[in-house]
Order: structure tokens, then sequence, then C-alpha cells
């Protein structure tokens, strides 16, 4: 009878063993791995893709490798084939002028595969086990060195203050991100950061992608200016703060910034996305910078953008305001503007003395950083190019004349990177 259940036992064990065999996703009892913690998988498309497919992303990882006429190949990934054999035996990473962005499938061979995310640099160790038609079984361990971000956000309860384009937080504010649902998914529309000392936002932030640089059908500016909902009553601005004053009810994320959806439009009329602009500064001067922007981004009606992402932070800066001004010609409402001793409308509103873009590039994982400072004045005429070009900083220079900490949610070598180097040939103009 004992013998009888060992071989009964036996039987079953080899039956499992045929069923492990013929699954994607192989058991590590019947492959030998090489390394404690080790999985193995199945990439299929060796021979024909269009017999099968699959690619290698384990959690964590934003983009895929997979096998592309018999080679590893990922686009944003670069490979080394390993001397070793073992994945044990791979304790070395190699040498940064060794990566490769393909390598041939060898089986028996042991590699290297390397990709980053903004949170840290990503490594896989794996080898080939076997290949079978269109299938080869891999082993692999996934590495990764977290890459240090001392100034990053704290993660809010919306979460999107770790976006990109939202600068560092200042306790003494208060952080508004309106949020809409596209196609049943919500998302950012902008986000500002409301300084109630001054009635006026530290700053506006949005970002320009697939979804937010599409004109929707009939989507277009109503004018209705109304007080932001989320903002404490006790700190809402309203009408009477910006009625008679001589000032326009300048946008800061602009009207033809949000265009995808007729709520992403109706959202930048809040009163807490406007600032006391000068008349001719608000336009055609200004105008002409937000328009620059926005071909970047791919806003603009028949332009092609080259970039995926564009994040954008505009502004008037609060640290310098515009004190004891007259002007000299009279505002749309056929009054001329002015100011108090210390930078305030007649209606209590800081009135900046300059204004600013700080603008993000991403394109497959390539970051460009570019800033803008505007002397707010009276101006007779809208800027050429190359007066446009004339007022482009590096987000350094920026930071230093606002006082705000931009693109915070960058690695620390990333950031420092991008907002200390300022090419104006890094940009279409």
């Amino acid at each position: 009878m004992k013998k009888l259940s060992n071989i009964l036992g036996l039987w079953l064990l080899m039956l499992g063993m045929v069923a492990c065999e013929s699954s994607d996703a192989p058991y590590n009892g019947y492959i030998e791995t090489t390394q404690g913690g080790a999985a193995t998988l199945v990439l299929k498309g060796y021979e024909n893709p269009q017999s099968g497919f699959t690619v290698f992303e384990p959690e964590g990882f934003q983009t895929p490798f997979y096998i592309q006429d018999k080679v590893f190949y990922g686009k944003q990934y670069t490979f080394v084939k390993s001397s070793s054999t073992r994945l044990d035996e791979m304790k070395t990473r190699p040498a940064d002028d060794a990566w490769q962005t393909e390598v041939p499938v060898i089986d028996g061979a042991a590699y290297w595969a390397r990709t980053a995310t903004l949170a840290a640099d990503q490594y896989v160790k794996f080898r080939i086990c076997g290949i079978d038609g269109n299938n080869v079984t891999i082993e692999y361990a996934v590495e990764q060195d977290v890459r240090p971000n001392a100034n990053a956000n704290v993660k809010d309860e919306s979460g999107y203050s770790l976006n990109l384009e939202i600068p560092r937080l200042n306790e003494a504010n208060v952080f508004v991100a309106h949020s809409l649902k596209v196609n049943g998914t919500e998302m950012l529309n902008y986000a500002l950061e409301w300084d109630d000392t001054k009635k006026h936002s530290s700053w506006v932030a949005f970002s320009f992608d697939a979804t937010t640089r599409v004109a929707g059908d009939g989507v277009g500016r109503k004018d209705k200016f109304i007080v932001d909902p989320l903002l404490p009553e006790a700190m809402q601005v309203t009408d009477a703060h910006h009625k008679s004053d001589g000032f326009d009810r300048g946008h800061i994320c602009g009207s033809a910034d949000r265009l995808f959806t007729q709520e992403a439009n109706d959202q930048t009329f809040y009163f807490s996305n406007m600032s006391p602009m000068i008349h001719s500064f608000n336009s055609p001067y200004w105008a002409e910078f937000e328009e620059q922007v926005r071909k970047w981004g791919g806003a603009e009606r028949g332009v092609t953008t080259t970039y995926s992402k564009l994040y954008v932070v505009k502004g008037g800066a609060l640290n310098e305001l515009l004190v004891n001004y007259t002007g000299t010609k009279k505002g749309g409402d056929q009054i001329i503007p002015t100011t108090d001793e210390n930078g305030f409308t007649i209606h209590g509103l800081a009135c900046p003395k300059y204004y600013f873009m700080a603008v993000l590039s991403e394109t497959d994982g390539v970051y460009h950083a570019i800033g803008f400072l505007a002397e707010h004045k009276e101006y007779s005429k809208a800027p050429t190019a190359d007066e446009v070009k004339a007022r482009a900083v590096s987000i350094d220079d920026l930071e230093e004349k606002t006082g705000i900490d931009f693109f915070c949610n960058l690695p620390d070598d990333l950031e420092n990177t991008v907002e200390s180097d300022m090419n104006l040939d890094d940009w279409a103009w």
C-alpha cells in the first residue's frame, strides 16, 4: 500500500510538471534559479510575434522591453551581455560605456538591462533558461537605485502635489487643485497656491499633453467670472475686488490654455486665477509669451509639437510689487490704473511688478527647462520673437528673482541640471 502511495505521488508530481511546462508562467520548482528571490517568465515572440507576444514590465517599471527580431529591445532600455551565466555571479554592474540599445537572444546567456523612472534607476539581470519555438524562458532579478529628492512635496490628499508642474508648496498658503473628469477619468486641470495676505495666487500650474492640448468641439470662453469654490469663503476674491480699478482681469492660466473641454475653460474664469494687469501688458505684450508656450505645448491651431508633455508655471511675482503706480493710459473700464505705496490696487489686490513663466518639456525621458521674466508696465506693441527670447532666463535665475522653488518634484540631480542650463537652441521658436 505504501509503495502504491509513493508511485501515485510520483505520478501526480510528473503530471504537475507537464502542466507547468505548458504554462506561460513557469513554476520555479522545475526551473533552477541561480539567485535567491529570482523569478521566471516566458517571453513570447521569438520566432513570430503574430503567434504570440509578451513583454517584460514588472511592478514599478514604467516601460517594457521585449523580443524583436530575435534581439532584446526596449525604447527606453539599454543592455549588456554578461560573461557570467548565473545571476548570483553578476555582482557588478557594467561600465557606462558598455551599454547597447539591443542585444541578440542567445540560449543560456545572461544579460543586464537598464532603464529609469523619475524616482529610480532600474536594473534587471536575467538569463535565458531555454528557447522553445516562439517562447523564451528567462530567470530574472530586479534592482534599483532610488534617486534622491530632498525638496519634493509631501503628497496631499489629491495626490496632485507630486505632479511635475507643481512648485514647492508654502505651508503659509493654500494649495488648490481644480480637477475634472475626461472620459470617466479624473485629472488635474490646473492648480494654484493662494496667498491670502496678497489676495493673489503665488503661482498657477498646469500641463499640456495628449488630452489637454486638443481643443474640443464648440469649446470657447463665456467670460463668466466667478469666485473660486475651493477657497474658504473668507479668502474668496469677487468681482468687487476687480471692478473699476483701471486694470484688466488678467488670466494667469489663460482661457486659450484650456480648450479641451468647456468645463476646463470655465474653470479658468475663477477670480483666484486673475491678476490685475495693465491693459497693454496683458495684450498684446504678455499674450505673445503665452502663445509661444502654447505652441510648444501643441495647443495652437496648426502647430505640431515634438514634446510629449509640457509643464507650465505662470504667475505674478509677489515678492516685488508695483508700488505708487499711476498709468498714462486708461484701462478697458476707462479708468487710469493706480496702486498705493505698498503695491496694492484700490480694492486691495497685490499688483506684481514682474510676471513669470517656468516651462519644463519632456520627450522620451529627456527634459529641458526655460523661464521668462517680464516687467509689468505699459507697452506700445507686441514683442518680436527676438524680444521674447531676450526675456528668457534659466530656472535658477527665475527662482532667485521670484523666491519660488520650481519643479521640485524632479529628482535632485535632474532638477539641478535642467534648472541651471538654459539653451535657446533646445526650443523651437
